[in-house]
């Protein structure tokens, strides 16, 4: 599966991804007059691909990590600041809601799964889901962020970035 083939957009979602792009559609930025380079584009949807083929299971464990390491939590709450920052003032536009829905797609795949959810796993899930969009989006924006900003955002998914050839 490829990430034009999962592509959609979304009337309505919540969470910082989602937020940003409603701020992206709001602001009426027309799309920027270069493109991202090939490469960084290839990486993003090497990594959107492996999502969509991701177990529950590993979105789960991935989602305990983040809880887990709470300690990283105002780096990257830093990061994301850096990179909604980048978002708008580089004027990705559509393309940020994009990357958000293919991971929102990627995510539902993976939740089908399972049925019947107790209350820890909604919540690991929500964790990964998010740290999933936030790292998407710093292949977005990957040329624009410091390496450190880049490194806190995808950490959560490094595993997956190794498989899309991308670290």
């Amino acid at each position: 599966m490829t990430l034009a083939s999962i592509l959609s957009l979304s009337a309505s979602s919540t969470g910082r991804a989602a937020t940003l792009a409603r701020r992206l559609r709001a602001a009426q930025h027309p799309p920027p007059e270069v493109g991202q380079p090939a490469t960084s584009l290839g990486c993003l949807d090497g990594f959107l691909d492996r999502l969509v083929d991701l177990p529950l299971a590993e979105w789960l464990a991935i989602g305990e990590s983040v809880v887990a390491d709470r300690d990283r939590l105002p780096v990257r709450q830093r990061a994301w600041d850096e990179l909604e920052a980048k978002l708008l003032s580089d004027r990705f536009g559509l393309a940020v809601w994009r990357v958000r829905d293919a991971v929102d797609t990627a995510a539902h795949i993976a939740s089908r799964e399972l049925h019947d959810w107790s209350r820890a796993e909604r919540g690991t899930f929500a964790a990964a889901h998010g740290a999933a969009e936030a790292a998407a989006l710093a292949l977005l924006a990957r040329d624009a962020l410091s390496t450190e900003t880049y490194h806190a955002l995808t950490a959560p998914f490094a595993s997956c970035l190794v498989v899309a050839g991308s670290t």
